[in-house]
């Protein structure tokens, strides 16, 4: 799904819808997870292969019912858009949205995890990997990137 009209002027909001239909558990500690992905880009960008991306990562939670957790690292794949150095998925909370917004409780007391998808470069991935996923986000804080802009370089030197 495709929303318009973001939390920041020219930006737009992708999403699955039903994947949180699905039981899904973590794979730490095998609580069950209900959870919908999404990835923000400028709409500038265009969808390029946006909602393919959401789709096979969709799929691979379903077929392997293991939800993804802050910190993980979806890839690397190859280049994610043409003309980037983005090759991997870094999965965190939606930070650019309201706090509200991260874990949404139904009507039938079910809570639903908003994981939000931040397309990286290799080398940001390699960093996460050894050095965790704390300290990647402690480097981004620092060096605030712009994670809506997919033709960013990377930001970890």
């Amino acid at each position: 799904m495709k929303y318009a009209g973001g939390l920041y002027p020219g930006t737009v909001t992708y999403s699955t819808i039903g994947l949180s239909n699905e039981k899904l558990a973590s794979p730490v500690s095998n609580k069950i997870i209900r959870q919908e992905l999404i990835l923000c880009s400028y709409s500038t960008f265009g969808d390029q292969n946006i909602p393919d991306i959401l789709q096979q990562v969709g799929v691979k939670a379903l077929r392997s019912q293991i939800a993804y957790l802050r910190g993980d690292i979806i890839g690397p794949f190859g280049t994610l858009f043409e003309g980037t150095e983005l090759v991997a998925l870094y999965v965190t909370t939606p930070v650019y949205f309201p706090d509200s917004f991260h874990t949404y409780d139904t009507t039938n007391d079910i809570s639903i995890v908003q994981a939000w998808l931040v397309p990286i470069t290799l080398n940001e991935a390699s960093y996460v990997k050894e050095n965790g996923w704390e300290a990647f986000e402690d480097k981004l804080e620092e060096l605030d990137p712009d994670l809506k802009n997919y033709k960013r370089v990377c930001s970890i030197s």
